[in-house]
Order: C-alpha cells, then sequence, then structure tokens
C-alpha cells in the first residue's frame, strides 16, 4: 500500500513539472533550414510537380467507355481514388498517386483481379494533388 502512495506522489510530482517545463520551450531555427526550406519553395514555384507512379486500369478512344470504366472500377474499389485523363488520342483511366514503384505493389495485385492489363506507369503529379490525398 505504501508503494502505491509513493508512485502516485512521484508520478504527480513529476507530470507536474513536466507540464510546467513545457510552457517554457522555445523554438529556433537554424539560418541552414531556413535557406533549405526557401530553396524549396522557389522550386516548387518554378516546377510544381515532381514525379511519381500511378497505375493505368485502362485505355481507351471513347468518352463513353472510359465513363463506363470509371463507374465500374468506383463499385468495385471505393477505397482507391480513381480520375481519368485524356492525351489525344487517348483516354487513360488512373488510379493513385504513389512516391515509389514498389508502393504501387499491393493496390495493383488488387486491381488486376478486375482489370488484367493494369499496369503502372511514371507520372507528373502536382504537389497539391499529391498531399491533399
Amino acid at each position: 500500500m505504501k508503494l502505491v502512495f509513493l508512485f502516485s506522489i512521484c508520478s504527480t510530482l513529476i507530470l507536474s513539472s513536466l507540464s510546467s517545463f513545457a510552457q517554457e520551450v522555445e523554438f529556433s531555427i537554424a539560418p541552414g533550414v531556413e535557406k533549405a526550406r526557401e530553396v524549396f519553395f522557389q522550386k516548387k514555384k518554378e516546377r510544381p510537380y515532381f514525379r511519381a507512379w500511378r497505375i493505368v486500369v485502362g485505355i481507351t478512344r471513347e468518352r463513353r467507355e472510359i465513363d463506363e470504366m470509371s463507374r465500374a472500377f468506383k463499385r468495385k474499389f471505393p477505397d482507391l481514388q480513381v480520375e481519368w485523363v485524356y492525351s489525344n488520342p487517348f483516354y487513360r483511366l488512373l488510379s493513385g498517386h504513389y512516391l515509389t514503384r514498389w508502393d504501387t505493389i499491393s493496390d495493383l495485385k488488387k486491381i488486376r483481379t478486375e482489370y488484367p492489363g493494369a499496369f503502372e506507369m511514371n507520372s507528373d503529379i502536382p504537389f497539391d494533388k499529391f498531399f491533399d490525398e
């Protein structure tokens, strides 16, 4: 009983000292870090995208087909995001945004159960689109 009482007093003292210490914390940013941040945002303005990976679910020349394929994909895989893009003369149904090719593997295996011709593709993805997900 004495041990439990002693433990509770010690833990109370430690927590109260930590909470008072946390109020006195001050952050300072090193000049090198601030310079790196400025360089990053300048490069982002010049090139607002980066190379990443997407899964190509299907390709067609018909707008009607790509709409049907998109609806079917959303029904079969509601947890995966999908969009179609037009690049003359083809419509492509694309899924996901992945940093590396290895990141595509698990979703690609699932997608290939319904769409055996699906493959991964290197693509330019805007920062905003990637980080909003």
